[in-house]
């Protein structure tokens, strides 16, 4: 008797448990399912909520086909791409050196990666005058060379901070081996370490796109009409087209697809990445 109530309770226990764990999903996930849905709807039916509406494509049809949200479209793919692949270039092998090299002082590694770990903790608004002024002098501003740099210098941490934990946990024993056998660092690097830690530095490249693509604060105040990305994009349709929810609302559905898609198909790598990053950290 004492067994069955033990089994009924467990029981309750895992039902209780799907049922909260369903309602903070459904409660997370409904303002993006409200937003997707509304991009349905005209703008008539987008101000006065209802759950039974008939469903067009109007309004989508003419976010899609409106060529400025094609040039901020290409402007954010733009700086997601080289934001991402010059983070990842600059921080691997930082991150490299800061495990395997041969510093002349032994507490140089460790302070430098304080450094690198304490920018992190930096805020863009900090900075943003001294970057404003410095890019007026050189004409970087309103370009998008100059929101790239800044954007891959504020990114180059997250890729060391990531990716060094990897590298610690890698055994020297094979690269003190691949040493001795005439193996250049360069070498080690791209054929030992990169291969062995392709998992952080997965997650490190997916944590940086999606940062770059939500980014907006600096997207914002570096560039213009020309040059800004699609945060900024959404910021100024409102400010510019009114209360238009319906395309408003196809407009944020369109900007945070590519996220939400990219995160859904590397979801396990990106899992994998943050938990074992974590652990060996």
């Amino acid at each position: 008797m004492n067994f069955r109530g033990a089994r009924l309770r467990a029981l309750v226990k895992k039902v209780i448990l799907f049922i909260v764990i369903y309602a903070i999903s459904i409660t997370y996930f409904f303002p993006i399912l409200y937003m997707f849905l509304s991009g349905f709807k005209t703008e008539a039916q987008a101000v006065m909520p209802a759950i039974f509406f008939k469903p067009t494509l109007v309004t989508y049809k003419k976010v899609l086909l409106d060529p400025t949200m094609h040039q901020y479209l290409r402007n954010s793919l733009f700086q997601v791409f080289f934001g991402t692949s010059l983070s990842l270039l600059l921080g691997i092998p930082a991150a490299f050196a800061l495990v395997f090299g041969k510093l002349k002082n032994r507490d140089s590694s460790g302070k430098i990666y304080l450094w690198f770990i304490t920018t992190i903790l930096l805020p863009p608004v900090a900075v943003l005058i001294p970057l404003f002024t410095w890019y007026q002098q050189i004409r970087l501003i309103n370009t998008p060379y100059g929101l790239l740099i800044a954007y891959v210098g504020f990114h180059i941490p997250i890729v060391v901070w990531m990716v060094h934990s990897f590298f610690s946990d890698l055994p020297k024993e094979i690269f003190e081996a691949a040493e001795i056998d005439g193996c250049s660092k360069l070498n080690r690097l791209t054929r030992i370490a990169i291969p062995l830690a392709r998992t952080g530095i997965i997650s490190a490249g997916l944590l940086v796109a999606v940062f770059i693509w939500n980014e907006f604060f600096l997207g914002f105040n570096l560039t213009g009409n020309p040059t800004a990305t699609l945060p900024v994009y959404m910021a100024r349709f409102r400010e510019q087209q009114g209360q238009f929810v319906a395309q408003l609302s196809a407009a944020s559905t369109v900007s945070v697809l590519p996220a939400i898609i990219l995160g859904w198909m590397t979801q396990k790598a990106l899992v994998k990445g943050l938990v074992a990053g974590a652990v060996k950290g």
